[in-house]
């Protein structure tokens, strides 16, 4: 086999750990990252399957993908009411993400999608049926060997703490998390009070026909929650990672004679 990365994206709490651990259990494979690493920092390999993941590279994955033949990608794509109403056990009393990274996120997945060498999933997908796309992962990347179906994917893991963490443990996979925001009212009424344009991508993207479901919210008091994503305008942080890009980008490419 020639060298192929194999490269998990998708907005933060969307479900990437959850496939890159399935991908590295379940699949043989010469090396994966511990957990997270971004690709500008994947070591090149001369031959054989190396995974990992690192989410937010979904915002640069366009231009590598165009140059570089080895470089494969799953994007991963989940609600937004359950993205910005997930939290972490690594960063206790907050939530995790806010509406406007997974709008990032969804706009650099959207960017890649139609890509031969890019598959597009929803983590809800992942859950109602592991084995559905478990093939469908098969057929779009055939040179994956598989060793364990995804449904056995809790009994030969060997996650690490930091992946742990992501997931609230290894278990048996499950629907439970799917409508799991509604749990969490004032937060989600917050962020849809802030950013109203998360009702239209809800229909979209399919996850609601229309905005009925905020029946569900009348009576609910907004509430402002610590969060690691800033609610602020991030023009500026935004606009360094851009031209940092532009130097990793350059740096990818002479490290892999492209």
């Amino acid at each position: 086999m020639n060298a192929i990365n194999l490269h998990v994206v998708g907005c933060p709490r969307s479900g990437t750990t959850l496939m890159a651990e399935m991908l590295v259990a379940c699949y043989p494979h010469q090396g994966h990252s511990d957990h997270e690493e971004t690709i500008f920092k994947v070591v090149p390999h001369e031959q054989g399957l190396r995974l990992s993941k690192k989410p937010n590279d979904v915002l640069w994955m366009a231009p590598l993908l165009e140059r570089d033949p080895a470089l494969h990608v799953i994007a991963m794509l989940r609600d937004p009411r359950s993205v910005i109403c997930s939290m972490h056990k690594a960063w206790p009393g907050m939530y995790f993400c806010n509406y406007p990274v997974w709008k990032r996120a969804e706009k650099g997945a959207a960017a890649i999608a139609e890509h031969p060498r890019v598959l597009l999933l929803r983590y809800e997908d992942l859950v109602r049926d592991p084995m559905k796309v478990q093939a469908q992962i098969e057929a779009r990347f055939p040179f994956l060997s598989r060793a364990h179906d995804f449904n056995r994917f809790h009994e030969v893991a060997r996650a690490g703490e930091d992946a742990q963490n992501a997931l609230g443990g290894v278990r048996e996979v499950d629907q439970s998390r799917i409508a799991g925001w509604k749990e969490h009212l004032p937060r989600l009424k917050q962020q849809v009070e802030r950013y109203p344009q998360l009702l239209a991508d809800l229909v979209e993207h399919g996850y609601e026909e229309d905005n009925q479901w905020k029946e569900c919210l009348e009576g609910i008091e907004a509430n402002d929650f610590p969060c690691r994503y800033s609610d602020s305008s991030e023009f500026w942080k935004h606009l360094e990672q851009k031209l940092r890009f532009v130097g990793k980008r350059r740096r990818y490419f002479k490290a892999r004679g492209l």
